[in-house]
This record gives C-alpha cells, sequence and structure tokens, in this order.
C-alpha cells in the first residue's frame, strides 16, 4: 500500500517522503498477521538514515531499512500487524530520522475478525484448481490516457488450506492488489486489477493473458488463464469539430450481431450497414478484433457524405476454442461523437 505521506519537521526541511498518513488494511483474518511495505524516498540533498521506528502497542511491529539513503534513493519500513486480538485497532506509528526535530506520523487501522464478509452475491462459474472466479476475462472498455480504470475479479478459495489471491505474468500496464491479502477456507474477496494508461504503447486494442496462480510456485497453463483486453484512446479536444457542420456524422444499422450455434468446423457471417450522414469524409482509422475466431472486412475506410458500405464480420467454429476473450471488434473514426464503436458478436442456442 503506497501513497504519499510529507514528513513533517520544526525549522530543518523534510529529507523523507513516504506512503501514507493512513494505512487501512480492512479486515484481517483472525490468526493471519499481516504485513504492509511502505516505500520511503530521500527526497533531501544529502544521505540521511532512519534511525528508528516506534509504534504505540505491541500490536504493530516494524522494521526498516537500516542503511543511510542517499538523494532520490528509496528505503523500505515494513509493519507487521499481529492479529491475535479480535476488534478494530488504531495505532501510531512514529518513522525518525536524522536531522528532524519531528518524526513522520502514520497511522495503522484495521479489524481483525473471525469470519470475513464480502459483498459479493453472485455465482462464480470458473474454477481454477481450489480457487472460485467469478470471471476468466478482464476488459478496460472506456479508458483514455491518463485513467487508472479498475476491474474486480471475485475470488473465493474453495480449498481446505490459506490462500493468497495473485495474478501472475502481468505486463507492465497492469497492476494487482488482493482484498484481503488472505482467504481461510471457505471465504471470499477480490482481486482488484488496475490499467496504467500511461504505459500502454499506442492507442487502440491491447491484448495480453494473465494466469491465476493456484498454490506458491505454480505454473502458467490453458487452465489457470486470465484474458485481459483493452482499448485505450488519446484525449481530444473536439469541440471544434463538434460545432462544426461539415463535420462526418457515422449511422449504424446495428452494434451487435448474433449468430446461431455453430456446429464443428462451420462458420457464419453478418453483415453491418456504416453510412455517412455528415458533410465531410468519414475515415475509418481502425478495425481490430477481439477473438481469432472473429474476422472483418470493409470495402472502404473513406465513406464519402451520403454512401454507405458493409461491415462484413466472419465467425469460424473451429478457432473459438484458442481464446477466453469475448467476440467483439473495435472501430475508431474521425467522427467526434463516435470516435470509438464496439460491435457485439453473440452466438444463439
Amino acid at each position: 500500500m503506497v501513497a504519499m505521506l510529507l514528513a513533517r519537521s520544526s525549522g530543518l526541511q523534510a529529507q523523507l517522503r513516504v506512503e501514507n498518513e493512513m494505512v487501512d488494511l480492512g479486515q484481517l483474518p483472525w490468526y493471519q498477521d499481516r504485513s504492509v511495505n511502505l516505500e520511503v524516498t530521500n527526497v533531501g540533498q544529502k544521505a540521511v538514515r532512519i534511525v528508528g521506528v516506534r509504534t504505540s502497542g505491541s500490536q504493530v511491529k516494524a522494521t526498516w531499512t537500516r542503511e543511510a539513503l542517499a538523494p532520490g534513493r528509496k528505503g523500505v519500513v515494513t509493519l507487521t500487524v499481529d492479529a491475535t486480538l479480535l476488534g478494530r485497532f488504531d495505532r501510531v506509528v512514529l518513522i525518525d530520522c536524522e536531522d528532524q526535530t519531528t518524526p513522520m506520523t502514520v497511522h495503522v487501522k484495521g479489524h481483525v475478525v473471525a469470519d470475513l464478509t464480502t459483498n459479493y452475491g453472485g455465482d462464480y462459474p470458473y474454477q481454477v484448481g481450489d480457487v472460485l472466479l467469478s470471471t476468466d476475462n478482464i476488459e478496460f472498455d472506456d479508458a483514455s490516457v491518463g485513467d487508472l480504470p479498475e476491474q474486480v475479479i471475485e475470488v473465493k478459495n474453495g480449498g481446505q488450506t490459506v490462500y493468497r489471491p495473485e495474478l501472475m505474468h502481468l505486463p507492465p500496464y497492469l497492476s494487482q492488489r488482493a482484498v484481503p491479502e488472505v482467504l481461510l477456507p471457505g471465504r471470499s474477496g477480490k482481486l482488484i486489477v488496475t490499467l496504467n494508461t500511461e504505459k500502454v504503447e499506442g492507442y487502440g486494442l491491447k491484448q495480453t493473458t494473465v494466469y491465476v496462480s493456484r498454490f506458491p510456485g505454480d505454473r502458467v497453463g490453458k487452465d489457470n488463464e486470465v484474458a485481459v483486453s483493452s482499448v485505450v484512446l488519446p484525449q481530444v479536444d473536439t469541440t471544434s469539430v463538434v460545432q462544426s457542420a461539415l463535420r462526418p456524422v457515422l449511422w449504424m444499422d446495428a452494434t451487435e450481431l448474433t449468430f446461431p450455434k455453430l456446429a464443428p468446423g462451420k462458420k457464419a457471417k453478418g453483415v453491418i450497414l456504416l453510412r455517412n450522414d455528415g458533410k465531410s469524409t468519414l475515415e475509418i482509422t481502425s478495425l481490430q478484433v477481439f477473438h481469432p475466431a472473429l474476422s472483418v472486412g470493409l470495402g472502404k475506410m473513406k465513406i464519402a457524405p451520403g454512401q454507405t458500405e458493409k461491415l462484413k464480420l466472419t465467425v469460424q467454429q473451429k478457432y473459438l476454442s484458442l481464446s477466453r476473450s469475448r467476440l467483439r471488434v473495435l472501430m475508431t473514426t474521425n467522427d467526434p461523437s463516435h470516435s470509438k464503436v464496439l460491435f457485439d458478436v453473440k452466438q444463439g442456442n
């Protein structure tokens, strides 16, 4: 858990910065000690050392980086909560460093409970070993550069031992946190996945696969994969374009197609009509698919005013098992009201 905490000093410039004045650990399972790392950064002009960490009670223990931190270097204060006492706690942690007369102050709070609660009331249709999941597919649809959208996977421990929810092989633009960090047998929690749009290279559709860890040292495979897709678009100021009477205007006769369930080896085709009802050329700037079983075709990527083009979609049954992503098409255009369009393809009974 990392957030910015400014050191407070009396007459001397603060040298160290850490993450959070308030560390809220939420619910902690009884007898399952919890640790949290606070990253400490030397933002001053000379080396400085953490000389001690004091806690207001024996429930929170602390260890810390002992060597001096050069300017710009980072250290860690690790706080460990003893979860043998049931009930709520709120402890003060004082971090003392050289050349600062006033210590930095961090509050650590939480609630040690015998039974963890969860607000999730849905089903867990996916099972990976003893781990039950609400979904095996994560989608970030409406992300602009600068956004930090989150998606949640509800997790339940269906085994007989303590489980730590975790996803493996995350790319640099994805991060995760588990709430709570430990699940007792039969208990539920959440895996919260965050997309850092500023770390995604380029715009449009990005796809990757991450993997659910079932136990320490687990390996990756088809049976524990989770598909992740994201659509990242630039921040665009369209005010002047929207006000212009000459802008292109996209009309579509549908944004969803439903095919009958395909027999082995068969394929199905469908068409969506696209028309330019505006006064200038409509440009289809990109067409991307989310699933290898789906292909698209468009005769012209530039549609003159008044003209209609056919967006052709084909689904091949033999490729449906290759990915857990949904059957969808992403289209981007120069119509500011339809800069991004998602077409869903579904299978009937």
